[in-house]
């Protein structure tokens, strides 16, 4: 894994979406997004590089949301790791199974988009769910922003003492695969539920955000540097 801060690691050679390891500087070491499961053998191998092998080396698994590409090892982690799993209380019975999900397939985007779509619709993550949250001052010092529309329940993870906001993806800072090219905007539409209302309510964090000193998004390298400002450009009329 790659340290991207002082208490951020990005995993390697994980392909479909970004899953980070956090220390939150208490003791506590959390990840967000558990990635897909054609990757499991390679993301354990990648944890256990940074110490996280075996039960008791996790707090939790927190999902942005409910995506295959991003909660889809989270059942398999939970067991392995004796960890529970979190997300936002919308996500939640399409993940158990309790409600099948809405179909993301819908002919609207491009070929291969609605590929990948139908994908998801065959195969959606499936896990058990531990805690949830709602919208606003979690657990453990972390703050859950609701910017639904993605997903029903998809949600920014801010950690206000790293200073560090975990989007996944609500605003994207690249286009998987690829790692070294960034491309900041806000939910794509062919991905999305609601993409207009996805956008709307995290230009509406945005216009009040806090300190970021670390944006981990769900697809794309790491932002580190100047981020308020780039994070105002995805914002009509702001300056």
């Amino acid at each position: 894994m790659r340290q991207i801060s002082p208490h951020v690691h990005l995993t390697e050679h994980i392909r479909f979406s970004n899953v980070w390891l956090m220390d939150d500087g208490g003791g506590r070491r959390w990840l967000i997004d558990a990635g897909h499961p054609l990757e499991l053998r390679r993301l354990l191998k990648q944890l256990a590089t940074c110490g996280v092998s075996g039960p008791g080396d996790l707090s939790g698994i927190l999902l942005t949301h409910r995506h295959s590409d991003h909660a889809g090892n989270a059942g398999a982690l939970r067991e392995h790791f004796r960890c529970p799993v979190a997300c936002h209380a919308d996500d939640a019975p399409f993940l158990t199974g309790e409600q099948p999900p809405p179909p993301l397939a819908r002919g609207r985007a491009r070929w291969y988009t609605e590929l990948l779509c139908h994908v998801e619709d065959r195969w959606p993550a499936r896990t058990p769910v531990d805690e949830t949250w709602g919208n606003g001052g979690w657990q453990q010092g972390w703050e859950a922003i609701h910017v639904p529309g993605h997903t029903e329940g998809s949600s920014m993870l801010y950690h206000a003492a790293t200073a560090t906001l975990f989007s996944g993806d609500a605003i994207l800072v690249g286009t998987p695969p690829i790692r070294t090219t960034r491309n900041l905007r806000l939910a794509h539409p062919g991905f999305s539920q609601e993409a207009e209302q996805c956008r709307d309510a995290v230009r509406g964090f945005l216009e009040q955000m806090p300190q970021i000193d670390a944006l981990c998004s769900g697809h794309g390298p790491p932002l580190l540097e100047e981020i308020a400002p780039r994070l105002r450009r995805l914002v009509p009329g702001a300056r």
